[in-house]
């Protein structure tokens, strides 16, 4: 069932971000972004713990997440029961750059990006999507100063650059007889928002790391435009001021606060592991402003998620490490509270890892992971226009390949 999914997809990949899913390295998928700091990631993951390098340290990565799930109950207009199998794909290409400037002070520079689309041609969801294309660019700059031997700190930007294309059928109903027509909503904004961070070393062996980001709230402006109405309809439309209006889309990603410890035993054999939590209570799904005023009030109530994750690292020979690890996050939604726009529930997930030593300088990795977010049931109310949807997600599996180059060391 692929109704707004694309807003399910933004919400995983800031999930799996936020729980330490996509930015480890090679601790299995899902832990050591807090205090592990031995590859160019740490830049995007805790840049305090780039004060650790002495030379110029690079990272190219390439994450591809599979999402899984099925959908069984009634949709849209006249309740049609729906039963659907869905599949999607996401590429996440990604950079790390950390470059000493001297003995206290280093730059980092992280850039993502990530882009889907899909068409869904005729079904039963018309009137809520049809077709969407959504594009998001981030950069990230940081610098960190080393204040002493065990103890470091850093800022950081977030450069954040999105937009979003979609389409769906309007209901001519105040012309009989006419077709569906439809409507395009093109928007895109801009957002800065900002990082701190710190990495204690306890020893040579043990490290704790904290960070903080800072909430985000992009406003992304556009217009949407309508064809194929029936002259009651457009005139409808354009005395409730939507026709030729200007559109805002305003949303609220919530500030989050990670910890996390490394600790590496007499054996080299390595445990990480993070603790997250995210202001979820805060969080604002997108609201619609034409010409300045509110499509429709969000009513959703949202609650803080929390996130565990761990993974434990051991060298297979000289060349060869491997990883396991696992993580949990709790669900944002409780099930009474749940809305069809954001059905999300609490996430568990298992990764492996592997990473092979090609030279001194090289070292090439790959990184399994699985995550199910659980079963979602959903009721709805009845939208003008729409519709309504009661039913039950069930089997929601997201599965994560990611292949990542290093270049350089500590």
């Amino acid at each position: 069932m692929r109704l707004f999914r694309v807003l399910s997809l933004s919400l995983a990949m800031y999930l799996l971000t936020f729980s330490s899913g996509l930015l480890a390295r090679p601790y299995a998928g899902v832990s050591g972004l807090a205090a592990a700091a031995d590859s160019a990631v740490t830049a995007g993951t805790n840049p305090a713990g780039m004060a650790r390098f002495q030379e110029r340290t690079m990272r190219g990565e390439l994450v591809l997440v599979q999402s899984e799930s099925e959908w069984e109950g009634q949709l849209g207009e006249g309740n049609r029961e729906v039963t659907s199998d869905d599949s999607t794909t996401i590429v996440v290409p990604s950079g790390y750059l950390i470059q000493p400037i001297n003995e206290q002070f280093s730059f980092g520079f992280t850039v993502l990006g990530f882009g889907y689309s899909d068409d869904f041609g005729d079904w039963p969801g018309q009137y809520f999507i049809e077709s969407y294309e959504s594009i998001s660019i981030s950069a990230y700059p940081s610098l960190s100063y080393r204040i002493n031997d065990k103890w470091s700190v850093a800022g950081s930007l977030a450069l954040n650059y999105a937009s979003f294309t979609q389409e769906r059928a309007v209901a001519n109903l105040l012309d009989p007889g006419f077709k569906d027509g439809s409507s395009e909503l093109e928007t895109d904004g801009f957002d800065v928002g900002f990082g701190l961070s710190t990495l204690y070393e306890i020893s040579d062996r043990t490290r704790i790391g904290l960070v903080y980001n800072s909430e985000l709230d992009p406003t992304q402006d556009g217009e949407a435009r309508f064809r194929g109405l029936g002259p009651n309809t457009e005139m409808a439309l354009e005395k409730s001021g939507f026709l030729g209006a200007d559109v805002e889309v305003k949303s609220t990603s919530p500030q989050s606060l990670l910890a996390g410890i490394y600790h590496e035993f007499e054996n080299d054999h390595s445990l990480v592991v993070d603790l997250a939590w995210s202001d979820f209570s805060s969080f604002e799904l997108s609201e619609y402003y034409f010409d300045g005023e509110q499509l429709a009030a969000n009513e959703a109530t949202w609650q803080d998620i929390w996130a565990l994750s761990a993974a434990y690292t051991w060298p297979l020979n000289e060349r060869w490490m491997l990883s396991a690890g696992g993580m949990y996050v709790s669900s944002m939604v409780e099930d009474d509270d749940r809305i069809f726009m954001l059905r999300m529930d609490e996430m568990w997930g298992l990764g492996f890892a592997g990473e092979w030593q090609w030279t001194d300088e090289r070292a090439v990795e790959i990184n399994l992971s699985y995550l199910t977010i659980g079963d979602a049931p959903i009721e709805s109310p009845s939208i003008p226009l729409l519709g309504s949807a009661t039913g039950e997600y069930t089997q929601r599996d997201i599965f994560i390949l990611r292949v990542a180059v290093n270049f350089g060391g500590l």
